[in-house]
């Protein structure tokens, strides 16, 4: 299973419409697109949306728990959390491991500037219980713009959304998942909970994740 999400809660008093409306509205396109084309790729691709992601990831955190026997068959996660800016490309959460899969998966993403990926990590976003999980968890990378000028206030309004890069992000996320769930081989194994734990502790997030899961520092 290619796992693709993105969260439709917001940050009170926000509205919510580039943090993380623009990212359902894509996933959700992506989903109709490839629908329509009537295609199957050799695994699942399968779309969630979360509630919850502004109060300690408690939406992704509760699928995590739920289907966690099926952590093993989970070949990535994509998530799309940033607004809807200009692609850069694929971060990797401090999964060095991922970059040669991702990079041949995003390479037919020339044409929009995407082919780049990043092993820059963060904690606070709906792929987090993914990698404490050691599934190779990705979000997808864009120039920041305005968008941390409105996100989590009373201004994230769908003015704020670009239209043409909410449509470019949507094409990016589709194609991505797309090459994720049809290629040969899985874009990485799963780690084991001590591996998964030594790349939370040298992408620098562990202590993000320590204050999301409400875990005392020893």
């Amino acid at each position: 299973v290619v796992l693709l999400g993105a969260h439709f809660d917001s940050w009170d008093p926000a509205e919510g419409a580039d943090d993380g409306g623009s990212g359902v509205a894509a996933v959700l396109d992506v989903a109709r697109i490839l629908k329509s084309l009537s295609v199957t790729p050799r695994r699942t691709i399968r779309f969630a949306f979360f509630s919850g992601e502004e109060e300690a990831l408690l939406g992704s955190r509760g699928y995590d728990a739920t289907h966690e026997k099926e952590h093993d068959r989970l070949s990535a996660v994509l998530v799309m959390d940033s607004g809807a800016g200009k692609p850069r490309g694929i971060e990797l959460h401090g999964r060095a491991d991922l970059e040669p899969a991702v990079r041949k998966a995003i390479a037919p993403l020339s044409s929009f500037g995407a082919t780049a990926t990043t092993l820059a990590a963060s904690f606070d976003r709906d792929h987090g219980p993914f990698v404490v999980a050691g599934v190779p968890a990705l979000t997808l990378w864009v120039e920041a713009g305005t968008y941390d000028d409105h996100h989590h206030t009373v201004i994230d309004t769908f003015d704020k959304v670009d239209p043409h890069w909410l449509a470019v992000d949507t094409a990016v996320m589709g194609i991505a998942a797309w090459n994720l769930a049809d290629a040969l081989e899985r874009v990485g194994r799963r780690l084991t909970p001590a591996e998964a734990a030594d790349v939370l502790k040298k992408s620098g997030v562990d202590a993000t994740r320590r204050m999301v899961y409400g875990i005392s520092t020893p």
